[in-house]
């Protein structure tokens, strides 16, 4: 096996493991996994005054998905929204108090899981591990089409 199909292949799994992770605790903490219930918090706790189309930009949902996760979120009664005073067909979307509750939940979760990742992991290793892996990032950007 080259060090390519190495690297590629541990990236997977780490992906894997990871994704697990985090699909046990969203549940643990009552969200859905794979519906960006998690992202949405995470946005939304560190900004206000967003509208949903925003929202779905920022958490790479399409505008249809996003709906209806904010519906299912604001039955869960996580999230209110309130016609945007400017713009009569947009929304405005934020945390109720048992939202900035859950937030807190996930970056709870998220550093613990961080914790782990890096455990054993020096700084400087996670800063050449950081740079590596956003030169990947860049170049799948870049890659044409659907590929692979």
């Amino acid at each position: 096996m080259t060090e390519k199909e190495k690297f590629r292949k541990i990236l997977f799994q780490v992906e894997l493991l990871k994704r697990r992770k985090v699909q046990a605790y969203l549940r643990q903490i009552g969200l859905t996994p794979g519906q960006g219930q998690a992202r949405i918090l995470m946005y939304l706790s560190e900004h206000t005054d967003v509208t949903q189309r925003q929202l779905s930009d920022e958490c790479l949902l399409d505008v249809t998905t996003m709906s209806r996760v904010l519906d299912r979120m604001e039955k869960m009664g996580v999230i209110i929204r309130e016609r945007d005073p400017e713009c009569r067909r947009a929304y405005k979307v934020s945390l109720t108090g048992a939202g900035e509750a859950k937030a807190e939940e996930v970056k709870v979760g998220f550093r613990e899981l961080e914790e782990v990742m890096c455990k054993g992991i020096s700084r400087e290793e996670i800063r050449v591990l950081t740079e590596g892996l956003a030169k990947v990032e860049e170049n799948l950007r870049e890659m044409p089409g659907e590929k692979v």
